[in-house]
């Protein structure tokens, strides 16, 4: 059976098509945002079926019956007092699709495609929506207008939630793009079958991205390293290069691949370089020696972590607003000397007051802190000073005092082979301090940011007992952790220039 998701799967990449059907179990779930997204998009769904009054809702069990929720869908239909219908279910041959709000337009019926998102690009949904417009036109239905209803980037809470106004529909049925679409489905839908009565693997799509949730089992037959493997290298090029039979490394040097950014960022070519030779580490000393000597001790080592909830979760908060909760700090008296740690974790969802507070507290003005991929951090504190005008001065000052760790790693200074082309703490670290290798796998609760993210808001619906307590021992943990890394990352750095 061809579901949407599997059409919507074809219509990006023939190739990922061909993963789903046959190999399902080889789809990569555990990324660092995938379940977060997931449960994003449930919660919005539920949301969504507030925007019609007295929606109707075919349920679906945890064991899915398509033939009950098909056959439940019919009656609501038929059913006069039926104005708007949640999860509504078709199937016409080997098609298959849910609608996401199915509700009653003039002579016919509207198709409401909801989206966790504020994105409001149309077009890279129209295969989405064209797919469920082609199944309930083959089953007779009569669809006037499709929308797609993604969230509000500007509302505000206020209050209760207004679903009105946290939700948008866009309606564009008449787009001369989206009907292009829809007339495609047709021998999309034949060169599909053609695949799956073949078992013919395809060629690699024209929309790769690493992001793909099979990207690593496509790529699995490939020698290691290979051009994917290359930070930052598009994979689309990467399958253009393999045509002509440059694959490896070797064969990148060998080929004379432009490997420097336009501002002749050399970690591409240096990555490849070591690589190749496999001298590691590859470390430039007087650009690190530079990046060193501007430290100033005591130095203050810094990490947040935020979350950002589709619908805001109290007054004030805007959608997908970016929440700092939690941070750690490690002072470092002096170069490799006595450490102090200090940390703040929220009790309830909106304390960036105390946050902010406990943070002056924490960092003196005119004193050099230190974050990896600082860009973050800064973000974070120049939010704060925007926010809370009475704390402005000093948290301005301490986003002004920021140097950013990652530099040495981002400019190509410093790369160890076992960074695997990452510039991620989460591979920095356990490259440059392998006694640390296993730190983050053996936490107990919370292992990356996407997860502490996510981990954050369930908490704060759950009862204080005993199990609260050790969520909350294990995201102090994780974040004391990433400090404590930058530590280590930093004392290494001193000793490759010695």
């Amino acid at each position: 059976m061809i579901t949407k998701t599997l059409y919507v799967n074809y219509a990006s990449c023939p190739r990922q098509f061909y993963y789903a059907m046959f190999h399902p179990e080889e789809l990569d779930t555990d990324s660092d945002y995938a379940k977060g997204i997931i449960q994003k998009g449930v919660i919005i769904g539920k949301v969504a079926h507030l925007y019609f009054k007295d929606t109707a809702k075919v349920n679906v069990g945890k064991i899915p019956n398509l033939e009950l929720q098909i056959e439940t869908t019919k009656k609501l239909m038929l059913d006069p007092k039926t104005d708007a219908i949640a999860e509504a279910s078709f199937k016409y041959n080997d098609l298959y699709c849910a609608v996401d709000i199915l509700k009653k337009d003039g002579d016919g019926w509207a198709i409401y495609e909801v989206k966790a998102s504020v994105d409001a690009e149309k077009d890279k949904y129209y295969p989405d929506v064209a797919f469920q417009k082609y199944v309930l036109e083959k089953c007779g239905i009569k669809i006037n207008h499709c929308y797609l209803m993604h969230l509000n980037r500007d509302y505000v809470r206020h209050g209760d939630i207004d679903v009105n106004q946290l939700l948008i529909p866009d309606s564009y049925i008449y787009d001369e793009k989206f009907i292009e679409v829809e007339k495609m489905i047709d021998s999309n839908l034949d060169d599909a079958r053609r695949m799956i009565d073949n078992k013919q693997l395809p060629d690699y799509g024209p929309h790769c991205t690493k992001s793909c949730p099979f990207f690593g089992f496509c790529h699995k037959s490939l020698p290691i390293p290979n051009l994917t493997s290359i930070n930052h290298f598009e994979a689309n090029k990467a399958h253009e290069y393999f045509k002509q039979g440059i694959v490896t490394y070797k064969d990148a040097l060998a080929a004379g691949l432009e490997l420097k950014t336009k501002t002749g960022n050399l970690r591409k070519e240096v990555q490849v370089k070591v690589g190749v030779s496999g001298v590691s580490p590859y470390i430039n000393k007087e650009e690190v020696s530079k990046f060193l000597h501007q430290l100033q001790y005591p130095l203050y080592h810094l990490d947040f972590e935020t979350y950002a909830e589709p619908i805001p979760p109290f007054d004030g908060a805007h959608t997908y607003q970016v929440v700092p909760f939690q941070y750690s700090l490690h002072i470092e008296k002096s170069q490799g000397g006595e450490l102090i740690h200090k940390e703040f974790l929220a009790e309830k969802m909106d304390s960036m007051r105390e946050l902010a507070e406990q943070l002056c507290k924490d960092i003196p003005m005119d004193v050099t802190s230190i974050a990896f991929n600082a860009a973050f951090e800064r973000n974070v504190i120049k939010h704060l000073a925007e926010k809370f005008p009475d704390l402005s001065e000093h948290l301005t000052n301490i986003q002004n005092h920021i140097v950013d760790l990652a530099i040495p790693f981002m400019k190509g200074y410093y790369y160890d082979i076992k960074q695997g082309g990452s510039n991620s703490i989460k591979y920095v670290m356990p490259a440059l301090c392998p006694k640390m290798e296993d730190a983050y796998h053996n936490l107990p609760f919370v292992h990356n940011g996407g997860e502490a993210m996510t981990a954050f808001p369930r908490m704060m619906e759950e009862p204080k007992d005993n199990d609260y307590q050790k969520k909350r021992q294990g995201m102090l943990d994780y974040c004391g952790l990433d400090t404590k890394s930058m530590v280590e990352v930093l004392n290494v750095l001193w000793k490759a220039i010695k």
